[in-house]
């Protein structure tokens, strides 16, 4: 990182008009906020971690992608550029100056395949307690791990229902929801069954035990269909993962599962050189 960018962010800090300024994040346009440690974060460094580089290779024009957890919106207009105008995104966040901040990123681009969503996910629709801390820093969570927050309530849907009405099958789903993951695939068995998404999944046991679930809930849930998991390596690579489907580094818990009937997207990503072709 340039020592210039150091200088600038800590002069935008002091003023609100230039606080919020407007950064690429894989050909969109995103506000970066850097009073908050995201918007910090992007303004100095960028977005370039495995799992975002990662998307685009299992993604092609005309594909359907859902985030769950989308938070300001980085994976999902990621996804959009790759699915392009013929594609779609459902981008799901339910706290609501989150969302805010999401909506404000929307109207930086001109993604007219996005749709936002005000809603959690978990294993039945309704309305439920939700705990939200600062807009942004992506720690909502129906049993947060940490103290403080505010409980609210907010709207909770299926992705079975979500995705009931889509004219195209659903391609890449992502699940960073803070430990209800579990509950996400319960949700989702249909969709799963129909449609066979590939997973980009957090996979957090500490998150998953607070919500009364663990990896092994998440691997009897999808193992029925013919899913199997694979880490994400440094380079954006996947390499398959043994049968405990535990991330080999807890400080990088995000994890792709998929069917043997994605093999062709996989293969776009996988860890061995001779399958690298795009298919």
């Amino acid at each position: 990182m340039a020592a210039w960018k150091v200088a600038a962010s800590l002069l935008r800090r002091r003023s609100s008009a230039l606080s919020v300024p407007i950064v690429d994040i894989g050909g969109a346009r995103i506000r970066a906020d850097v009073r908050t440690p995201l918007g910090l974060s992007l303004y100095r460094y960028g977005f370039c971690s495995p799992e975002s580089r990662l998307l685009p290779k299992l993604l092609r024009p005309g594909d359907v992608f859902v985030d769950g957890g989308a938070n300001i919106g980085l994976f999902s207009f990621i996804a959009a550029v790759a699915v392009g105008p013929t594609g779609q995104v459902l981008a799901c966040e339910p706290g609501p100056e989150t969302m805010a901040m999401l909506r404000a990123n929307a109207a930086e681009n001109e993604f007219g395949t996005l749709v936002l969503r005000e809603v959690a996910l978990s294993d039945r629709p309704g309305r439920t307690r939700f705990t939200i801390f600062e807009p942004g820093s992506g720690l909502a969570s129906f049993a947060p791990g940490i103290d403080g927050g505010r409980q609210i309530d907010v709207a909770v849907t299926t992705l079975d229902a979500l995705s009931e009405d889509l004219p195209v099958r659903v391609a890449v789903v992502k699940l960073d929801i803070e430990g209800a993951e579990a509950k996400a695939l319960r949700g989702a068995t249909a969709l799963i069954a129909r449609q066979r998404p590939i997973l980009l999944i957090e996979i957090e046991p500490d998150h998953l035990a607070r919500q009364g679930s663990s990896i092994g809930d998440i691997r009897d849930t999808l193992t029925p269909f013919g899913y199997d998991a694979y880490a994400i390596t440094a380079d954006a690579r996947l390499t398959k993962l043994d049968a405990d489907w535990l991330p080999p580094d807890a400080r990088a818990p995000n994890v792709v599962l998929a069917p043997a009937s994605r093999s062709a997207r996989l293969a776009a990503a996988t860890a061995n050189p001779a399958h690298d072709q795009r298919a």
